[in-house]
């Protein structure tokens, strides 16, 4: 059973001729970089807006900062504007990405581009060395190098902190949105267009080095966690390079993560 969003089946011998389309190095940055503009933008205007009705509400003046909201305001906005700014900056990038192919090409050919699709069956490969990551991940900083008391998870202390619906839809975020996001806009977008440039060895070290820039503030701090970021941003590459697929990758990195989502679950109950 094929993975149906990334491409047809048919192999480069059955297409018609035809140019090929192309975005290239130029268009990738565009694409990755529209993005975070936009994801930057949709959380800053839904962050106003729910000040704003926090503010009519409560019956004192709104605001954009944090210090003016209500608690149980924060606690729900925060989720809400990161969820909205990303799902628009991806359909944004999308859009974008679809208007930059050079020659145009329908909805089929557009994911085509990105990545051919792929075999559920053939997925648990990905799934299991995800788990191994993961678990790797969270007994190395449980026994060999403890992290410091004071190092900065943002995403994963609002999560641990709030109501349990809450807590669900972060487990959602995290696992299941963010990662094929993340996959679909490094090594489908971005990859893609540097290969048609550069080759996919270049290629694939560019987005590697881009994919843990963007991950830099939040493992700086933090040497095995930066560790972690490459291995991961390294091992989705090749296997993109590998299969020609974005699923086995978005297999690993959801797994992955998922696994250290139930580890702050876990660490959360234990406390």
């Amino acid at each position: 059973m094929p993975f149906p969003v990334l491409s047809s089946n048919e192999t480069s011998a059955q297409a018609p001729t035809r140019l090929k389309p192309w975005w290239g190095t130029w268009s990738a940055f565009l694409i990755v970089g529209c993005f975070y503009v936009v994801q930057a933008l949709g959380f800053q205007m839904v962050w106003f807006v729910g000040g704003f009705v926090d503010g009519v509400v409560g019956g004192r003046e709104g605001g954009t900062s944090p210090s003016t909201f209500h608690p149980y305001m924060e606690i729900w906005l925060l989720p809400l504007s990161l969820c909205v700014g990303t799902m628009v900056a991806i359909m944004v990038s999308i859009h974008l990405a679809k208007r930059r192919t050079v020659p145009s090409i329908d909805a089929i050919g557009f994911w085509d581009l990105i990545g051919k699709s792929y075999d559920f069956r053939n997925l648990w490969h990905f799934v299991l060395l995800g788990l191994a990551l993961g678990f790797g991940f969270v007994a190395f900083t449980e026994y060999v190098v403890l992290p410091p008391d004071d190092l900065p998870q943002p995403l994963i202390d609002a999560m641990i902190s709030s109501p349990l619906p809450l807590q669900i839809g972060w487990a959602l975020m995290l696992i299941g949105l963010f990662p094929v996001v993340e996959e679909v806009l490094f090594r489908g977008f971005l990859f893609a267009g540097l290969a048609q440039s550069w080759g996919p060895g270049l290629a694939g070290l560019m987005t590697t080095m881009i994919f843990v820039g963007v991950h830099m503030p939040k493992v700086l701090e933090y040497w095995p966690a930066l560790l972690a970021v490459s291995l991961i941003g390294a091992l989705t590459v090749l296997i993109r390079i590998r299969t020609g697929s974005l699923a086995p990758g978005i297999a690993l990195h959801s797994t992955y993560n998922g696994v250290l989502v139930t580890a702050a679950f876990l660490a959360q109950s234990t406390a």
